[in-house]
């Protein structure tokens, strides 16, 4: 893709830009509630600041809004794949 670029070919960018907001979206919403679970399951001991938990929800959880907001990712990304259906 980067040759593409430098000869100012950009056809690929459309379908990568669609592809990668839904990635993110996925990916980024998951690794917040699976820290959040594994936090919670550890009951107590999930909360204290040794555990790690606390400091990597503080770290991740502004993730899903980075860059734009997971819910219009996801969606820019399910319109493009219904247009490629059609």
């Amino acid at each position: 893709m980067m040759d593409g670029i430098k000869e100012n070919k950009f056809d690929r960018m459309d379908s990568t830009h669609h592809i990668l907001s839904g990635f993110k979206a996925i990916y980024t919403d998951e690794i917040v509630r699976i820290i959040d679970q594994s936090r919670i399951t550890c009951g107590g001991a999930g909360f204290a600041a040794f555990s790690g938990f606390t400091e990597n929800f503080q770290n991740y959880a502004p993730v899903p809004t980075y860059e734009g907001d997971n819910t219009v990712m996801l969606q820019q990304s399910c319109k493009y794949l219904f247009k490629l259906v059609k």
